[in-house]
C-alpha cells in the first residue's frame, strides 16, 4: 500500500512539474553592447573637446590653465595664451619672465641711445614746436597764467565801473561777490520797486546764465538777489606781459599799496603769501581786507585795472558790517626765480 502511494506520487510529480529553461549566454551581443558602449564614450569625448576649444578661443585660456596647454594646440583652434605671449622674444625663441624683464629693458636701452644719438633738427622735428602752442585759446580755461592774470584786471575793472553806473541812487547793497573769470553774486534793497526793476533788467541785459531766485513769504517787496555771468568785452590778453621775479616782489606789493592809499585804500594782509609752486613759476597768494566805502574802491579798482601792476585779482568780496563796507581781495602774483 505505501510502495503505490509513492510510486503515484512520483508519477504525478514527473507529469505537473515545469522544467525552467535555460539561457545561454552570446560571445557575439557581449561584443557588439561594448562596440556601443566605447562609441557613445568617443562621441561624448569629442563633443567636450569640441566645447571646450570653442570656449578657449572665445574668451581665451583661463589663468589655471595658462603655460600648460600645448600652443599648436592653441594655434590650431586660434586661442591665445597670455603667459606665452609676455614671455616670447621672438616668433622661434622663448624665455621666462625674467627673461621677458631683461628683453624690454634691453629695448628700452637701445631707444635710449638712439635718442641719444639724434641731431637737434631731429629732436625738434620729433617735438613738433607747434603742439606747445594753442592758438585758438578762446575761453579762459585755456589762457596762459599771464593771459588770466590780464584777463582778471579787466573783467574786475568792467564790472566795477557797470554797477557803479547801473545801480540807482536809492538801492543799496549787502553782499557783492565777484569771482574771476566773471562770475558775480550781488544782493541788496531798494526804496521802491521801479528802481529795484530798473537795477535788475540792466544787470541782465550784460549777463549770461542771469538768475533771480525766488523770494520767501517774509522777504521785502524790493529785496534784490541776482547772480550769472558778467559779459567780458574788449580784453588785451597781453597787459601783463612778464612774469615777476623773486627779487621784485616786494617792490611790485609797494607799488600795489602806493597805487590803493593814492585812492584812499588801506589793503592788509599783504606781507604773508600763500605760495604755490608749479616747477617753472609759482604762484603768490595774498588775502587782503581792506574797510573802505565803495567810491573810493571803485576808483582804486579802475586805477588798477588802467596800471601795468603784475597782480591779478581771483576774487573780491564786499559786505555791509554795520555802517561799514568791509572788503575781501585776493591777489595774485606769478614769480619765477
Amino acid at each position: 500500500m505505501i510502495h503505490l502511494n509513492l510510486m503515484e506520487a512520483a508519477e504525478r510529480l514527473t507529469v505537473v512539474e515545469t522544467v525552467s529553461p535555460v539561457n545561454v549566454t552570446s560571445l557575439d551581443d557581449i561584443k557588439k553592447k561594448g562596440r556601443k558602449k566605447a562609441l557613445t564614450v568617443a562621441v561624448a569625448a569629442l563633443f567636450a573637446v569640441v566645447g571646450f576649444s570653442c570656449f578657449l578661443s572665445v574668451f581665451g585660456v583661463p589663468v589655471a590653465l595658462q603655460g600648460v596647454l600645448p600652443e599648436p594646440y592653441l594655434s590650431l583652434i586660434g586661442a591665445e595664451d597670455p603667459s606665452r605671449t609676455a614671455l616670447a622674444m621672438s616668433a622661434s625663441q622663448k624665455t621666462s619672465a625674467g627673461g621677458a624683464l631683461e628683453a624690454e629693458a634691453s629695448n628700452a636701452a637701445v631707444i635710449q641711445r638712439q635718442r641719444e644719438t639724434m641731431t637737434i633738427k631731429q629732436v625738434v622735428g620729433e617735438i613738433n614746436p607747434q603742439a606747445l602752442y594753442n592758438n585758438n585759446r578762446t575761453d579762459y580755461n585755456s589762457y596762459l597764467p599771464l593771459e588770466k592774470m590780464s584777463y582778471q584786471k579787466a573783467s574786475l575793472g568792467q564790472f566795477i565801473a557797470f554797477l557803479n553806473t547801473a545801480t540807482p541812487d536809492d538801492v543799496g547793497f549787502s553782499d557783492c561777490i565777484y569771482q574771476a573769470p566773471n562770475y558775480f553774486y550781488v544782493r541788496g534793497v531798494s526804496l521802491n520797486p521801479n528802481s529795484q526793476r530798473s537795477f535788475l533788467d540792466r544787470v541782465k541785459s550784460v549777463s549770461s546764465n542771469f538768475k533771480t531766485p525766488p523770494l520767501p513769504e517774509n522777504a521785502p517787496a524790493t529785496d534784490i538777489t541776482a547772480f550769472g555771468q558778467y559779459n567780458v568785452n574788449n580784453v588785451n590778453l597781453k597787459s601783463v606781459a612778464s612774469f615777476v621775479t623773486s627779487a621784485d616782489v616786494n617792490a611790485e606789493i609797494k607799488a600795489l599799496k602806493t597805487l590803493a592809499g593814492a585812492n584812499k585804500v588801506q589793503l592788509g594782509g599783504l606781507d604773508k603769501p600763500q605760495i604755490e609752486d608749479f616747477g617753472v613759476y609759482k604762484r603768490y597768494t595774498f588775502n587782503s581786507t581792506s574797510p573802505s566805502d565803495f567810491s573810493d574802491l571803485q576808483n582804486f579798482i579802475a586805477a588798477y585795472a588802467a596800471s601795468p601792476l603784475r597782480v591779478g585779482v581771483s576774487s573780491i568780496e564786499m559786505k555791509q558790517a554795520k555802517r561799514d563796507l568791509v572788503s575781501s581781495i585776493r591777489f595774485e602774483m606769478y614769480v619765477v626765480p
